[in-house]
């Protein structure tokens, strides 16, 4: 069985860069990268061609094999032909092979847009509906900072996301169910952790997804384990562990022996019936800003999460999209944690502390929130006890090494794509000259062909796609319509954005084909 899984033919099999996994993962057209695929298997038909044509040539010369071969070489085309029309209705996030196993061929889907954190086949949406229901059981201490970010009404979800982004011991307990049910919860929660599996790096290497009494000391030897069990003598002892996910009840406990920071101990207590304050605020009666007069989200940004995710699984979201929205407030968390650490020590190793310090408060600033320093502060200061619970994990480091390894790597430099895109999606409140220095320094830095790929990896078709760069085409302001036009021809010129053109709005296709004209004159 090595052998053969080891002789599987991947000849074929493209290999993509992070930015094009990112985009086929998220791609609503399954022909996705076609022509890569199309292209390799057209190289290998070519090559066995050459191949048997170079037999033929060796052969000794006999005008009826002549024939014959020249017969077998037509039918041959005509199959290739129609095997090429066959590929087009292929699924693309996977690769189709197979192996020879004691002479019996079996077919092999090879998934194209598996993540590093993302083992085995498991699921989310279940991970999220077990334990999104109950309530926290209390630990009988005070509040944890690192885990009970809303005090005793923190949501049993954010409190299993903050130990595990805190490097917790979590135990996933399902007495009596099968050790492979149980494991799929264990994998579950490594995916949460870790941003639907691609934007943290650890939590794999640290993971137990089933394991029993004769392995205590073996799991106990590792710090912030993810480990799952069948045996309810775990859940006696709360020394062995800092949380407890009960699989049959739904509910979290948090450890009685689980100590408090001493740093954190002191401001705890307020902070916990601060935060819990919040929390009930929000959830009971939804308060409005005096500003704008909408629904104040900054009070309770966990809550927003929550919601956002039960909301979609009720209108029966898909596993991928669910895994979307995790990663996407897990990459709104990372991009606070460079912003903390600029304030509290002036440095930071998850950016450029200088350009940080520099562009903090304009468009192209790392600052997640809508150009609005208030709402970034108090954003900072929702999650600062998670923030300094995370800094120092392996998973922190791990951020680390992956920032300095993307320096390398990365295409467009100099800009925050992911904050840019942020804004022109959900800000309301920017100026003309905000919205137009977004779009001149996206046209300044968007020029080559791997740079509109790193872009559009931000622009993912199952959130709109292009969508927050076409409102750019009915603004009143004649260059930022400009700017619009020209980011839009550099996109249609790239293989993969050449499908986001096409797949956007009937009436941002009119806008962007008579604009073109219309500058062109």
């Amino acid at each position: 069985l090595y052998k053969s899984v080891n002789q599987m033919d991947l000849s074929c099999m493209p290999q993509l860069s992070r930015h094009e996994t990112t985009i086929l993962r998220f791609s609503d057209d399954q022909n996705m990268f076609e022509e890569r695929f199309v292209q390799l298997e057209a190289e290998r038909r070519h090559g066995n061609t050459l191949t048997r044509d170079a037999g033929r040539l060796d052969a000794p010369h006999d005008p009826a094999l002549a024939e014959l071969g020249m017969s077998a070489s037509e039918d041959s085309a005509r199959r290739g032909d129609s095997s090429r029309r066959g590929t087009r209705n292929k699924d693309r996030r996977f690769f189709d092979t197979e192996i020879v196993y004691s002479g019996v061929k079996l077919p092999i889907r090879v998934p194209m847009t598996v993540y590093p954190e993302e083992i085995s086949d498991f699921s989310l949406i279940q991970l999220l509906t077990t334990f999104a229901g109950g309530l926290a059981a209390p630990s009988g201490k005070a509040t944890h900072p690192h885990l009970e970010s809303s005090g005793q009404y923190t949501h049993p979800i954010v409190l299993l996301m903050n130990g595990l982004l805190t490097q917790k011991r979590v135990i996933f307990l399902g007495h009596g169910k099968p050790a492979g049910e149980v494991a799929n919860y264990v994998l579950a929660a490594v995916a949460l952790g870790s941003g639907g599996g691609g934007v943290l790096r650890g939590f794999a290497n640290r993971t137990f997804p089933y394991t029993n009494l004769t392995n205590l000391d073996t799991l106990l030897s590792f710090s912030g384990y993810i480990a799952g069990v069948t045996n309810p003598a775990f859940e006696e002892h709360p020394e062995w562990w800092d949380l407890l996910c009960n699989i049959n009840t739904g509910k979290i406990s948090v450890s009685s022996a689980l100590a408090v920071p001493p740093a954190a101990h002191a401001k705890s207590q307020a902070d916990a019936l601060r935060r819990s304050l919040d929390s009930v605020s929000l959830s009971r009666n939804r308060s409005f800003s005096s500003r704008d007069g909408k629904p104040d989200k900054w009070n309770n940004l966990d809550t927003e999460f929550v919601q956002d995710l039960m909301v979609a699984i009720e209108r029966h979201y898909g596993e991928v999209a669910i895994r979307a929205k995790v990663e996407n407030y897990v990459r709104r968390f990372m991009s606070l944690v460079p912003l903390y650490e600029i304030e509290r020590t002036g440095t930071t190793k998850l950016g450029d502390s200088a350009h940080i310090a520099a562009t903090a408060d304009k468009s192209d600033g790392y600052s997640i929130s809508p150009g609005d320093k208030e709402s970034r502060d108090h954003e900072i200061a929702f999650y600062q006890s998670r923030i300094e619970g995370f800094i120092g994990t392996q998973a922190y480091h791990n951020a680390v090494a992956d920032y300095q390894s993307m320096q390398s790597s990365c295409f467009i430099r100099g800009i925050d794509i992911a904050h840019m895109v942020y804004c022109l999606r959900n800000s309301t409140n920017l100026d003309v000259n905000e919205v137009e220095a977004i779009y001149k320094r996206l046209d300044e830095q968007v020029v080559t062909d791997e740079q509109v790929t790193e872009l559009l990896a931000s622009l993912p078709q199952s959130q709109g796609g292009l969508q927050p760069l076409a409102y750019g085409f009915y603004h009143p302001s004649p260059a930022i319509r400009l700017y619009t036009v020209r980011l839009f021809e550099k996109i249609e010129g790239n293989l993969a954005g050449t499908r986001y053109v096409r797949s956007t709005n009937f009436f941002h296709q009119c806008a962007f084909s008579n604009l073109r004209y219309a500058f062109s004159c």
